[in-house]
């Protein structure tokens, strides 16, 4: 009777083991709350949340091409040439400038290298910087709020509706000559200004032709957010 309670004893404390470790593994990828000490301690609530400053004056990469970006010295130094001299961190900053070096913020977020993501899309498809970075204005230390894997990303496309949003901005009889082109494809919008001319050159038919409703691939009708695995798999 004792050999078989040690046994059972052995057991359960292996399955409990099994339990953890398979929570472990589970999550071992998942980097919600990861937010890791700068080495100077920028403060987003205090520059985007008290200050009201667009996140664009610091990532102004993010509108021209797939990476946000991080600000450089000069954009740092526009308001603290001037701003916060007295401030330890502020003498620091003001330090590193003149010796010709660069503040090594640590990345937070980050993606697979089979993952192509282009932030520039995402802002001219109306998208706001907080629907995948959360709060930001509210965070003194910037941390991941999101899982960022693949289900999250297709789920905001399926639920997505900035399709309207864009359609009603260029609606037929504005002052933009691509409106119906717009709207019966909305993938144009992504294009430069040259190739969009090019293509207007020979018209495309009219908006009011109905675009099917395809459940198969994610893809409804009047939706822009594609969900076909060669988007971000390209």
């Amino acid at each position: 009777m004792k050999l078989l309670k040690d046994k059972l004893h052995i057991l359960l404390i292996l399955l409990v083991a099994v339990v953890f470790a398979g929570r472990f593994l589970w999550h071992l990828d998942d980097n919600v709350g990861y937010g890791p000490d700068q080495p100077i301690p920028f403060s987003h609530k205090l520059h985007a949340g008290q200050y009201k400053m667009n996140c664009l004056y610091c990532h102004s990469a993010a509108e021209k091409g797939p990476h946000a970006g991080i600000p450089p010295m000069n954009v740092c130094m526009g308001c603290h040439s001037v701003v916060g001299l007295d401030k330890e961190n502020i003498k620091k900053l003001n330090k590193l400038f003149s010796e010709g070096k660069v503040v090594e913020w640590q990345r937070i977020h980050r993606l697979p290298d089979h993952v192509y993501f282009s932030h520039k899309w995402h802002l001219r498809a109306g998208v706001d910087c907080q629907a995948c970075h959360g709060d930001v204005a509210a965070m003194p230390l910037v941390r991941q709020v999101n899982k960022l894997e693949m289900g999250n990303c297709l789920d905001c496309h399926r639920q997505s509706q900035y399709y309207q949003a864009w359609a009603d901005s260029v609606a037929a009889g504005s002052a933009n000559p691509a409106a119906g082109s717009y709207q019966r494809f909305p993938y144009l919008k992504y294009l430069d200004e040259k190739t969009l001319a090019s293509g207007l050159a020979t018209p495309i038919a009219s908006a009011a032709v109905s675009v099917p409703q395809r459940p198969a691939t994610g893809v409804f009708a009047g939706q822009n957010a594609m969900t076909q695995c060669t988007t971000c798999h390209q």
